[in-house]
């Protein structure tokens, strides 16, 4: 028998239906179910079979599972493909005993319930259960290998399709910028050939860059000679007010834009565009301006995130050309490192972890001067599901910045995958891709929480131990099933899955959390442990400030390496 947490993901194209305990919702979502059906080429009678087989299964989770308690929920769900139909039912109880299920007895002609347990036993080529905390799933498959089948259009699922396409279009445009940006000697030619590539999928638009006041002479004196270019000296008053515009603006009427901004009576003349600041470190180079025509279809998922991207690298370009000119070695060195840093605090920002009843996560972060590589992150999928990675760039500088730049955006582009160790081996191939001949890779542990399963599902690629604590307090290390990102594309990864019983914690953290003792590396993790395992009920904050306490202590103020600590708290 298998749990619940042996379910990794929904099949795509699944009609679900989650109801209260009612017998009085059950003939509606029959209809819908056989109105489905129907539209396939199934025999009358096989209709009616199926048709009797929905009846007895939804009204079994009513009745047996959620005893017909309105205050509970079950759920119908139903997928085809093209040679099955396939139908499942949810509810809160616990379900027959697995002797029955797996030998169903005759039912008692006298007894007014037992025939639909028989009865769809009898009629399925396969039946599936699962019981957890969730409750108990029951699922029925028939094979149907003559037939093609079709599920009718479901609105919901062709939006995320459509949302997903568009996350791979960014991110084929995305790769070929930044193999731009890498092999590009000139600043001037990596923008315009980026430029170029977005009026190319976009030719109703009119993009261009406006210089800030305060960008460089020398980054000025190289951009200049474009066509996309204005300076801020020579631009009206419309295009000023433009750009400057702290954060990024979308607007797609000129009601839109007087809405975001009432005090610029100018801007009313506008029709529709967006901005995206050019900012690296403390340095404003300027703003990317797009103003599209008004025989331009609105502005889409896609094109935003392009252009929120092509901003990005523009930043990092520009900072490395900046970098570029200056004269003195040392000087170069320390500025890049600054930069680097800077570039990670905003571009990289450490945002605040998305908030659920289903948990509590917590993500500090110090960096040192010398090396800008942790960068660590939270999200939730489109299921409500919780996606948590960390990672250590094996690198320094701008490179080491940009690599994070580009895993942060597979990583996003990733979180339709619905396990750890998928999401893992694709931003794999995403930095193999991009990497080339470049020695430098990173250091990552992703970990999902199913909401649903309550399931802790978590894969490493050659990162530290990640600390995994049960309610009683006893420690479990997980560790990598591989080698880190960037190195090997076809690498394959496992995860480990833990069911949730609540009350756990589980605690990530980057070798900068224990490295400082760099003459006793073997002893200073087996401190750092028994530090960890001492505090591992403290509250978040509380072990941060402890943790940089204790490392100061021992090593002063300047830290050697970047410290990143994340913890994940399951409520009991």
């Amino acid at each position: 028998m298998m749990s619940l947490s042996d379910i990794s993901a929904t099949a795509a194209g699944v009609v679900r239906h989650t109801l209260p305990a009612e017998i009085s919702r059950v003939a509606p979502l029959r209809a819908a179910f056989m109105e489905t059906l129907a539209s396939g080429s199934l025999a009358e009678a096989e209709l009616h079979r199926w048709e009797l087989v929905f009846q007895e299964l939804l009204v079994n989770a009513i009745c047996h599972g959620a005893k017909e308690n309105r205050s509970m929920n079950v759920s119908i769900e139903w997928s085809i493909t093209q040679d099955s139909i396939t139908l499942a039912a949810t509810d809160p109880g616990s379900g027959p005993s697995d002797e029955v299920l797996e030998h169903p007895p005759l039912p008692d002609p006298e007894a007014l319930s037992g025939r639909g347990l028989f009865i769809i036993a009898g009629f399925a080529d396969s039946l599936k259960w699962w019981r957890g905390p969730a409750g108990f799933r029951f699922e029925v498959t028939k094979h149907y290998p003559d037939l093609t089948l079709n599920l009718p259009g479901n609105q919901e699922l062709d939006s995320v399709l459509d949302e997903l396409s568009s996350c791979y279009e960014s991110l084929s445009v995305f790769h070929r910028l930044t193999e731009s940006l890498i092999e590009s000697g000139n600043l001037r030619d990596f923008i315009d050939r980026s430029l170029s590539e977005f009026i190319s999928l976009h030719p109703h638009d009119r993009i261009f860059i406006l210089g800030s006041a305060t960008i460089p002479a020398a980054i000025r004196h190289t951009l200049s000679p474009a066509v996309w270019y204005v300076d801020a000296d020579d631009s009206g008053l419309t295009l000023r007010t433009l750009g400057s515009f702290a954060r990024e603006t979308v607007w797609e009427n000129s009601e839109d834009l007087a809405r975001q901004h009432p005090a610029n009576p100018p801007l009313r003349t506008l029709g529709a565009g967006c901005v995206f600041p050019i900012v690296a470190g403390d340095i404003h180079f300027g703003s990317l301006i797009v103003l599209r025509k008004p025989s331009a279809p609105e502005t889409r998922f896609r094109s935003l995130g392009t252009l929120r991207t092509l901003a990005d690298l523009c930043g990092i370009a520009c900072a490395n050309a900046h970098l570029t000119g200056i004269r003195d070695a040392t000087q170069r060195e320390l500025r890049e490192f600054e930069i680097a840093v800077d570039i990670q605090r905003s571009l990289l920002p450490i945002l605040p972890p998305p908030l659920s009843k289903h948990w509590s996560v917590s993500i500090h972060q110090q960096s040192a001067l010398t090396i800008a590589g942790d960068y660590a992150i939270a999200r939730t999928d489109p299921s409500g599901n919780l996606a948590i990675a960390i990672i250590d760039v094996m690198g320094k500088g701008v490179s080491a910045a940009l690599l994070a730049s580009v895993f942060r955006t597979a990583f996003e582009m990733s979180l339709h995958i619905p396990n750890s160790a998928g999401m893992l081996e694709t931003i794999n191939r995403t930095l193999c891709t991009q990497l080339g001949d470049l020695t430098m890779f990173i250091t990552c542990a992703i970990a999902r929480i199913d909401a649903a399963t309550r399931t802790l599902d978590h894969a490493s690629a050659g990162h530290c131990p990640t600390f995994l604590y049960d309610r009683e307090g006893n420690r479990n290390f997980l560790r990598p099933s591989g080698p880190p990102l960037g190195i090997v594309a076809d690498t394959v990864y496992t995860a480990d899955s833990i069911p949730l019983r609540g009350g756990e914690r589980a605690v990530f953290i980057s070798d900068g959390c224990y490295e400082w003792n760099r003459s006793a590396p073997v002893s200073a993790w087996e401190e750092f442990v028994g530090f960890i395992d001492s505090h591992r009920s403290t509250p978040a904050a509380e072990l941060w400030e402890t943790l940089l306490s204790r490392i100061q202590h021992h090593h002063g103020s300047a830290l050697d390496d970047d410290c990143t600590l994340i913890t994940l708290d399951l409520p009991s």
